[in-house]
C-alpha cells in the first residue's frame, strides 16, 4: 500500500476486518471506507467511526455495488465479508449468495475502474478434512457449503489472477482468536464465564485446530497488500502449530489464581470432528517473509489482558446470544 490510497473492507465491522480498520487507521496510509450489511452491529468501531467512512451495501446486489465502487475508486480492497462461518448461519442460499456471488460481484465492479490490490478471504474449511497440514496446492474437498462458497470464490479470483494478470490474491484463515472476537465463541466463552465464576461448559478436549492470533493475521493482510507478489495467489493464515482444546484451557488456566468450573462434552459429537487440522504456512514464509509471531501461550495472555479491559462488551451481549451458540464455541 502507498501513501494516498482508497481503501476498502468489506466486513469491516466483523471480528478481523474491524482489526484491520483499529491497525490500519493510526498508519494514515489513505483514506478508509467499509462496507456492511444494513442494521450490522459496528461495537467494535464505536471509537473511529468518526475517522471512517461506513457504507451499507448488499454484495449480491450488482448495481448497488458497481455504484459504490465507481464512486470510492478503491485501490486496495480488503475483502473479509462472508456468511456461514457460524453455527446459526445455515442458509445455503444466503452463504452462496455472499461468499461466491458478491465476491464476483465486486471484483468485476473493481475491474472496471482499477485498482492496485484485491485481497480475497478464503477458509481453511475450503480444503475439507486432511491428515497432514493443508498446503495452497492441496486438492480442495470441502465438506460444507461454506467450504464449497468459498472455494468457489477463492477460484474465481485466481482465475482473475492468472488469465487477467491482475493483483487479486486469497488469504485462508485458520482459527483467528483476540480482540473483539465475536461472543459466543470459545475463548470469550471462557474468558467470560470464567471472570464471572460461571460454569465453562465445552464440547471434547481432543477437539484441534490451529489457532493464530488476530495481529498476526491482520498484519498478514497488510504484508501482501505492501508487497503485492506476482504469484502465488494464495496462502495460508494459521501459525503451523496444531492445538487442541485442552491446549487452550490448560493454558487459560494459568492466568487464574482458582480452578475454573470446566465441563466437557456438553455437546453431541460432530461425526466430521478432524483429527488434523493444520497450516503449512510455508509459502507466505518464502515469498513474503511472513510468519505467526504470537505463541498460544502469548497470543491468549495478550487476549485476556485486552479482555479483562473490555469484558463489559461482552456482558452485554452475552444476554442476547442462545445458549446453543455458546455450547458450540469450541469450532
Amino acid at each position: 500500500m502507498t501513501k494516498s490510497n482508497t481503501i476498502l473492507i468489506t466486513g469491516g465491522a466483523g471480528f478481523i476486518g474491524a482489526n484491520l480498520v483499529h491497525t490500519l487507521l493510526p498508519l494514515k496510509l489513505g483514506t478508509i471506507h467499509i462496507l456492511t450489511e444494513k442494521n450490522t452491529n459496528r461495537w467494535r468501531l464505536n471509537n473511529v467511526l468518526s475517522s471512517i467512512h461506513v457504507h451499507e451495501v448488499d454484495l449480491a446486489d450488482f448495481a448497488a455495488v458497481k455504484k459504490l465502487i465507481q464512486t470510492i475508486k478503491p485501490s486496495t480492497i480488503f475483502h473479509l465479508a462472508s456468511f456461514g462461518g457460524l453455527p446459526d448461519q445455515q442458509d445455503s442460499m444466503t452463504i452462496y449468495n455472499v461468499n461466491f456471488y458478491g465476491t464476483v460481484n465486486l471484483l468485476t465492479a473493481c475491474k472496471e475502474v482499477g485498482f492496485e490490490c484485491f485481497i480475497n478471504t478464503g477458509s481453511s474449511s475450503e480444503y475439507g478434512m486432511k491428515e497432514k497440514p493443508m498446503s495452497e496446492d492441496n486438492i480442495l474437498e470441502p465438506i460444507s457449503d461454506y467450504g464449497v462458497a468459498k472455494a468457489a470464490a477463492t477460484q474465481f479470483c485466481l482465475k482473475e489472477a492468472l488469465f487477467n494478470k491482475l493483483p487479486v490474491y486469497t488469504i485462508r484463515p485458520f482459527s483467528v482468536y483476540g480482540d473483539y472476537e465475536m461472543v459466543g465463541r470459545l475463548i470469550p466463552t471462557i474468558f467470560l464465564n470464567a471472570l464471572l465464576n460461571k460454569p465453562i461448559n465445552l464440547s471434547y478436549p481432543y477437539y484441534v485446530r490451529d489457532f493464530i492470533y488476530i495481529k498476526d493475521m491482520v498484519n498478514l493482510y497488510i504484508e501482501l497488500a505492501r508487497q503485492k507478489p506476482q504469484g502465488p495467489y494464495i496462502y495460508n493464515g494459521g501459525t503451523g502449530i496444531q492445538s487442541t482444546i485442552q491446549d487452550v484451557m490448560t493454558t487459560i488456566e494459568q492466568f487464574f489464581s482458582i480452578p475454573l468450573n470446566v465441563y466437557w462434552g456438553q455437546s453431541t459429537p460432530r461425526p466430521w470432528e478432524p483429527k488434523a487440522w493444520q497450516a503449512d504456512t510455508s509459502q507466505a514464509a518464502i515469498v513474503l517473509n511472513w510468519e505467526a509471531r504470537y505463541s498460544l501461550q502469548e497470543g491468549l495472555q495478550t487476549t485476556f489482558a485486552w479482555f479483562k479491559q473490555n469484558r463489559g462488551l461482552y456482558e452485554q451481549m452475552r444476554s442476547n446470544i442462545s445458549a446453543a451458540i455458546i455450547e458450540q464455541a469450541s469450532i
